[in-house]
């Protein structure tokens, strides 16, 4: 019979970082799931509306939207056609909706330190993601060689082996539209590494176990690079969700196989706690359409932004 988990350190590394996390909805070997308080909820989604505000409002000149009107739902076609959305659903923060995007960051830190989960963090990625996910396939986007809905690791992107993942689902399908997860029966070090497609891996999902976790509106999911993951999409639907990774302060033997090429946009979490309060996140990228992920394969971030402290902004 296989053992609960064939990665017993890395298992017990996340059962520690998510003790200060109970009560648990979702607990396995390398995921873990918890709700946040419905305050924090309140908070993030309110954050999320400025933004989907700002990003509406810079691009449809002349047109009115109200943030209190259900944007998420009755203004779909529009955020849908915003021109900042990158081919795997990043909605990229720009001139015109940065300050608004570090007020999202800011209630994020906000819960990090309420879950006291800081002690476990050396280093945390910035930007965090915001991410629309539409239920429909589409061939074009779904067949790029790192497409989110193949079966993949994080690591096969650039990221390092011991950069843990943190999901926030804010709004949607998420019952339709989730993520499968797989623990595979093993990692081989050949494999831990930048891959020109995802493909390169699959063959890792043979015999895995997958784990039966919900995707839901208040949850906050943490996750092992070693988990396979990929976006589902078999429903006619959107779901947003605020998404990042942070550094483990714990090393293990397993983490140097695979030290990741994205260190530049991770900064020590006292540097990235202080976005959207002392310092704030600048783009300097006009509201205009994103082209970059549909040229050759690259293992760094989709844009770049820069950190500076408030007072360089003014």
């Amino acid at each position: 019979m296989r053992p609960l988990t064939n990665f017993s350190k890395r298992a017990q590394r996340l059962g520690k970082i998510s003790s200060c996390l109970q009560p648990l909805h979702g607990n396995f070997p390398l995921l873990k799931v918890t709700r946040l308080n419905s305050s924090s909820l309140d908070k993030l989604r309110n954050m999320v509306n400025l933004y989907l505000l700002a990003s509406l409002e810079a691009f449809y000149k002349g047109r009115s939207f109200n943030m209190y009107d259900r944007l998420f739902d009755n203004c779909i076609s529009e955020i849908l056609g915003l021109p900042n959305i990158t081919p795997n659903g990043l909605i990229l923060p720009k001139q015109q909706t940065y300050l608004a995007y570090n007020q999202i960051h800011a209630a994020i830190v906000e819960i990090i330190n309420l879950l006291n989960l800081e002690a476990h963090i050396k280093s945390v990625h910035a930007p965090v993601n915001i991410r629309l996910v539409n239920g429909m396939p589409d061939p074009i986007v779904d067949n790029r060689p790192r497409a989110s809905v193949k079966m993949h690791s994080d690591m096969w992107a650039g990221e390092p082996a011991n950069a843990i993942m943190v999901f926030l689902p804010i709004y949607g399908e998420h019952g339709k539209i989730g993520i499968k997860w797989i623990e595979p029966l093993t990692f081989p070090v050949s494999l831990m590494r930048p891959l020109d497609d995802f493909d390169e891996g699959l063959s890792l999902i043979e015999n895995g176990i997958e784990y039966d976790v919900g995707f839901n509106p208040g949850d906050l999911v943490l996750v092992d690079p070693f988990v396979l993951h990929a976006t589902q999409k078999n429903a006619c639907g959107m779901r947003l969700s605020l998404e990042f990774r942070f550094i483990a302060s714990e090393n293990l033997i397993s983490d140097k196989h695979a030290p990741g090429t994205r260190h530049r946009n991770y900064l020590s979490y006292p540097e990235w706690s202080e976005i959207g309060q002392r310092r704030i996140l600048v783009s300097e990228e006009p509201l205009s359409p994103f082209l970059g992920e549909y040229g050759p394969t690259k293992n760094d971030y989709a844009a770049k932004f820069k950190i500076v402290d408030v007072d360089e902004s003014l």
